[in-house]
């Protein structure tokens, strides 16, 4: 089977094996709706043959907003901007996948207005904010804001919902030994770090139902010493996999700092899980060109490949492939 030719990814149909990675584009309107930039942005990549949109990441409630002039999902009065941007992409035959995200100390656009939750009070290496650390009243809190905007989601007419645990969010920061420092039942060993994530999924999956597809974008390791380990993110991954996760991204935290000469800067984690599990996994990060994807795609079990700054250049690098 080609690449480019229509394929199945999880329970979702999608005519290739190409993926746009959630990409922040900060064209939204200052509360978070989607603009007739973003629209038309969407509208170029779904006519580049991209075969799945992943949009920007998306928050979830208005107590805190990671960056400015970001898509927002935190309240039904969105739902319906949501559906002209849906109906647009479909009509140009892609499906699309909204990203949901709540974040924490590494980046805020509003950081003296906003509530800044963690699992642990450590100020961030990069931003110096210390976060409050969170009660377990708190976790329940964000779980249940998880599932009430993947509901939403759903309600736009999206193709699928993707949480987001990468990137030095409030998610990856659970996993990480880094940043998570609890004693509780949330922190210390790998299944602990993992549990938030697996209540989110499951409050999800109870309000968008048992078809509904839930993928999750997930860093592999934190990339610096004593971080999180591949080791650890196999266990965890295999964890959601057994929970009923439909898709896993794989990525990293230190993402934007690979050189440019390097490529598929995560392909060994992404094949390693490929093997141990039997859902889809895309594979993100330094992808350029087919002679980075075809030995990954020709020899293993990864079959999806995901781009963002390619894309951002142009909209039809796809095609161009």
């Amino acid at each position: 089977m080609s690449l480019f030719e229509k394929t199945h990814i999880g329970q979702l149909e999608v005519k290739n094996h190409f993926i746009r990675s959630a990409t922040y584009e900060g064209k939204a309107t200052i509360d978070g709706r989607p603009t007739k930039a973003i629209i038309e942005l969407y509208e170029k990549l779904a006519k580049g043959n991209i075969g799945t949109i992943i949009t920007s990441y998306s928050y979830i409630t208005e107590y805190e907003q990671p960056a400015k002039n970001q898509l927002g999902i935190y309240c039904d009065d969105l739902i319906e901007d949501y559906r002209k941007l849906v109906d647009r992409v479909h009509d140009c035959g892609s499906k699309i996948v909204m990203q949901i995200v709540h974040g924490s100390s590494s980046k805020q656009a509003f950081p003296d207005q906003a509530k800044i939750l963690g699992p642990s009070a450590i100020a961030h290496e990069t931003t110096g904010i210390i976060p409050k650390e969170m009660s377990k009243e708190d976790i329940l809190s964000v779980v249940d804001l998880f599932a009430k905007a993947a509901k939403r989601v759903q309600e736009a007419g999206f193709d699928g919902v993707q949480i987001h645990c990468a990137h030095g969010y409030l998610l990856s920061q659970f996993i990480s030994p880094l940043y998570n420092h609890r004693s509780d039942e949330y922190g210390g060993c790998v299944e602990n770090r993992v549990r938030i994530v697996q209540k989110v999924y499951h409050a999800i999956r109870k309000e968008v139902g048992k078809d509904y597809p839930i993928w999750i974008k997930i860093n592999c390791s934190d990339e610096v010493p004593h971080g999180l380990t591949v080791q650890d993110f196999i266990k965890m991954a295999q964890i959601l996999v057994k929970d009923g996760i439909d898709v896993i991204e794989v990525s990293g935290n230190a993402w934007k700092n690979h050189k440019p000469e390097e490529s598929a800067y995560y392909k060994d984690a992404a094949i390693e899980l490929s093997e141990l599990v039997n859902i889809p996994i895309i594979l993100t990060g330094g992808l350029k060109s087919l002679d980075d994807i075809l030995p990954i795609y020709n020899n293993t079990k990864v079959q999806f490949f995901g781009f963002a700054r390619p894309l951002m250049k142009d909209p039809n690098f796809i095609n161009k492939l």
